[in-house]
């Protein structure tokens, strides 16, 4: 199921135009890297936006030269698990699935993670035009009677959704979904330690990770599936990432990203699914399934993913971890 929340032509098309313009009026020699670096905690959601922007689209083609045999010019649309492989039973405990019922009537997935027994963690996205979702814990196939250890009813008032995100896109893209009781711990059901804060992007660079989800197996209609499915992969150097998309989109520190080459990804349907770090011996969520390209899953895109370490303080507060 592809991602409802598609950015349209309509809204590319301003944007590019405004990258474009504004560019015109930067020092030919300012470096596009650098002026990423510009994201310190200190600064809110806009300026930095405002900053990004302002550094103009012909800096970031100079910047992004190197990789234009690899570089798409494409938007957040398509949460994409394309070749993947089948899940084992109990392989994954704190894998979540959501089926939501939109305001129209329409039913999407989504994955999530067990942060706490009575907090899901999963992408914005998926819930911001969501009046409920059922909640499947411990099930390999998803929305199958009786597949799962525990299933509950939500309604939206039991989500949780960033304050900062902008309602589209995949800036600030996580959110939390209150069960109404604790679930039960077992081989099935167990939550997931959160990313240290020394999981930022240098430490966790060509690292071995591991995203899993029950999204599509690739772009063809016919490769739908309801069987829960793994890939391991290895985070991406953050510059080639930004250059797979246009400039403002992917964030030093607020994203992380793997690589797509061979059309291995996530996929329609994966969007909130986590991102998953083995540090001694201990699974440890570093990020959440955001966006990918809109050309496609079998196109060789970097899969974008929220940061967990930059949320880290809210996501705390709002479940009462101490850890």
């Amino acid at each position: 199921m592809e991602n409802h929340h598609s950015i349209t032509a309509l809204f590319l098309l301003p944007l590019l135009l405004l990258l474009i313009i504004m560019g015109e009026g930067l020092s030919q020699t300012q470096d596009w890297k650098d002026q990423i670096e510009l994201d310190d905690d200190t600064a809110d959601d806009e300026t930095i936006m405002e900053r990004r922007w302002q550094i103009g689209y012909e800096q970031y083609r100079i910047l992004c030269e190197k990789y234009t045999e690899k570089k798409e010019e494409t938007s957040p649309v398509s949460t994409r698990i394309a070749g993947g492989e089948l899940a084992d039973a109990g392989m994954f405990p704190y894998q979540v699935g959501l089926v939501l019922q939109l305001s129209n009537g329409d039913l999407i997935q989504c994955g999530g993670s067990l942060v706490t027994l009575q907090y899901v963690l999963t992408a914005a996205h998926c819930l911001t035009d969501a009046i409920g979702a059922r909640i499947y814990l411990g099930a390999l196939q998803l929305a199958e009677r009786g597949a799962a250890a525990e299933e509950f009813l939500v309604s939206h008032k039991e989500f949780r959704i960033y304050p900062g995100y902008l309602g589209f896109g995949a800036y600030n893209d996580l959110a939390l979904i209150r069960l109404p009781r604790p679930a039960t711990a077992s081989a099935r059901v167990q939550t997931i330690a959160l990313a240290g804060e020394f999981m930022q992007q240098k430490f966790l660079e060509r690292k071995p990770v591991t995203v899993s989800g029950w999204g599509s197996l690739g772009d063809s209609a016919v490769e739908r599936t309801r069987l829960l499915h793994y890939l391991d992969t290895e985070v991406l150097d953050q510059e080639r990432c930004m250059c797979s998309f246009l400039p403002g989109l992917v964030s030093t520190r607020r994203h992380l990203c793997t690589d797509g080459l061979g059309g291995r990804g996530a996929c329609g349907g994966d969007s909130g699914g986590p991102l998953v770090y083995q540090w001694q011996n201990v699974s440890h969520l570093i990020g959440i399934t955001s966006f990918g390209s809109v050309g496609g899953c079998e196109l060789g895109a970097p899969t974008v993913y929220t940061r967990i370490t930059a949320y880290l303080p809210w996501i705390r507060q709002q479940t009462g971890m101490t850890n």
